[in-house]
């Protein structure tokens, strides 16, 4: 198949990848994260292409801000929404479940009201079903429950980096009703 030069984790395959992605989803995985930067869209575009029999059965989580790694990011209104009109399209679906800025710098959201007012646009426009964070650092994910009450927020945890428990975020969202 197809290879694509241009991922973080090296070269891929298109034909080993749709059949990872179609046997992930016959064993029962439900939840998928992308971003329109991962492969400059590809990634999208290979989950679209693979799990478009069993769309109404899973979750996609995408992201905005980052089209690819070597142009800057971009979390303006307009922006956010070119961003979601590619993924629906790379996606081939008329939602998305999960939308999640790409580590937009805090003090930006609290400078631009317009950016978290875009997020709950898409919401009530029924584009997206919900929206959240991809956070840099757990104690930025703490910051971003206190100030803007997303419905997510994604940070890394695991065996090896427990900060999120440490710095007081699984605490914050449990109270806040953030996932």
């Amino acid at each position: 198949g197809n290879t694509a030069n241009n991922t973080s984790y090296g070269k891929t395959d298109d034909a080993v990848s749709l059949k990872a992605l179609e046997h992930s989803s016959e064993q029962g995985i439900t939840f998928y994260d992308t971003s329109p930067a991962y492969g400059e869209g590809h990634s999208e575009v290979l989950i679209g292409r693979a799990l478009k029999p069993v769309r109404k059965d899973i979750v996609i989580a995408t992201k905005a801000g980052y089209q690819n790694w070597s142009d800057p990011p971009d979390f303006s209104a307009d922006a956010i929404r070119r961003s979601v009109a590619g993924s629906l399209g790379r996606l081939q679906t008329d939602y998305i479940d999960l939308l999640q800025l790409h580590n937009a710098p805090m003090d930006l959201l609290c400078d631009d009201p317009t950016i978290v007012g875009t997020l709950e646009a898409l919401v009530t426009e029924g584009t997206i079903r919900a929206w959240g964070f991809s956070v840099k650092s757990p104690a930025e994910g703490v910051a971003a429950i206190e100030r803007f009450k997303p419905w997510v927020i994604q940070t890394n945890i695991n065996m090896l980096d427990m900060r999120a428990a440490s710095s007081g975020l699984l605490y914050a969202a449990t109270q806040n009703g953030t996932g």
